[in-house]
């Protein structure tokens, strides 16, 4: 309706209500496609974290938004097996007022919110209070939709949650396989939680929304909590503080043929053994992983013979100094990967040109990264170039926009990937030894 001024009071009422209609349509449409993304595994493929950071990626959107789509594509789309035949989605009924624009996005979050709240004794219920809301939120807005659904449930359980079981007294900690990584479960005592938790406060804090852009750290708490203890875990490894074991510092492995590391693309072929990638066993890792870890860590190269035994074991691959990690925080701030706003210490020094195909350990070859662009970049979709002296990130033709750098951390490269020139930094001093570390 161009000529919206010209409308009349219920052609304007009827035309708002076609929209939303359309938007329904289409947002049924979306939940089709990004079911088809996550059964291709696209986000693995593109070095993405899984589907919902690649869609927030692609479409621009928060990352709470994307793990709506992706959860709604998951219950409401039809499982195709391997034999050819189509399984009904997990909630049909859903999935049919969804398709026919019924019901919209916010319904169908709300209702996957209420059902998600069924006890585990009620599942016989599931079926007849998912079409109960799905009826009812044909007319009736999502937030009535969702009051609705916990009175439901509210009479069909009116005794509330049952008595859970008596707690452990000793501390326990294990990882349990689960789909491509491992599930943690585990009971700590008072005293414990208390140092675990002290431990892990700087290092699950929110990153501060101060940037240009105002975004969130759209982690929840116990995503914040789980990259929390891998970093405090990939700290203590680094400082080397945790002793000996059988005699040999404790360090994490890496199993890899040289000419895998000196030869290829940078993101490398076949594979290597990570060291307590499988419980108490080896697991096998991609090679352009294990080119990553050359990155980061004191990689010793093994050379491997034919029959796989080790020929020789050559020295440590040269790591960023002191100096040079105090200039490369000032220059990027932090993670230079576009839209990042992880702080310096969390990152690693990456070699734009990798050490293996002959690039230098110098400044102009290296770039802060976070540990999740760092495997994002060494998956080979971005690329990175420097510009003056800064990293510019060109992302793959799939994600649109064009070369970007990230401005959160240097305002003054506002203007940096846009073809206009960064602001030069002459000189970066070390504030404690007050002496120029770059010239």
């Amino acid at each position: 309706m161009d000529d919206v001024w010209q409308a009349g009071d219920e052609e304007l009422l009827a035309a708002v209500a076609a929209v939303q209609e359309r938007i329904n349509r289409e947002s049924a449409s979306l939940v089709a496609l990004v079911a088809e993304i996550a059964t291709r595994g696209l986000a693995e493929d593109t070095g993405f974290r899984d589907t919902a950071d690649l869609l927030r990626t692609v479409q621009n959107v928060a990352l709470s938004t994307a793990r709506a789509r992706v959860d709604a594509a998951r219950r409401l789309s039809p499982l195709f097996l391997i034999t050819g035949e189509q399984v009904d989605p997990e909630l049909p009924e859903l999935a049919a007022a969804f398709a026919a624009g019924a019901v919209g996005a916010e319904h169908v979050r709300v209702i996957l919110r209420v059902l998600a709240m069924l006890p585990p004794h009620l599942h016989e219920h599931r079926p007849v209070l998912e079409a109960d809301l799905v009826h009812h939120a044909r007319t009736l807005d999502p937030d009535a939709v969702e009051k609705l659904g916990r009175r439901a449930i509210a009479l069909l359980d009116p005794d509330g949650p049952r008595p859970r079981e008596p707690k452990p007294s000793r501390n326990r900690f294990v990882l349990r396989p689960q789909g491509t990584g491992y599930e943690a479960q585990g009971w700590f005592d008072t005293e414990s939680a208390a140092m675990l938790r002290t431990a892990l406060s700087p290092l699950t804090a929110p990153v501060p929304a101060d940037g240009p852009t105002g975004a969130r750290d759209e982690r929840s708490t116990a995503e914040r909590s789980g990259d929390g203890l891998v970093e405090l875990a990939r700290r203590m490894l680094a400082t080397g503080d945790l002793g000996v074991e059988n005699g040999q510092p404790v360090t994490l492995t890496v199993t890899v043929p040289l000419d895998t590391l000196t030869t290829g693309t940078g993101t490398g072929t076949g594979a290597g053994l990570l060291g307590f990638g499988a419980g108490g066993l080896s697991a096998a890792v991609a090679a352009g992983d294990a080119l990553r870890l050359a990155c980061a860590a004191r990689i010793v190269p093994v050379v491997l013979g034919t029959a796989g035994e080790p020929l020789f074991v050559g020295r440590e691959a040269r790591l960023a100094t002191r100096g040079q990690r105090r200039a490369l925080a000032q220059r990027d701030g932090g993670c230079a990967h576009p839209g990042c706003e992880a702080p310096p210490q969390w990152c690693v020094a990456h070699h734009v040109r990798h050490w293996a195909d002959g690039g230098a350990t110098d400044l102009d070859n290296l770039v802060l990264l976070c540990w999740h662009h760092h495997r994002l970049v060494h998956h080979g979709d971005w690329s990175i170039t420097m510009d003056g002296g800064f990293p510019v990130f060109h992302p793959p033709p799939w994600v649109p926009g064009g070369p970007r750098c990230n401005p959160l951390h240097r305002p003054d490269l506002i203007g940096c990937g846009r073809g206009d020139p960064p602001v030069p930094l002459d000189a970066v001093v070390d504030a404690t030894a007050g002496r120029v570390l770059v010239p």
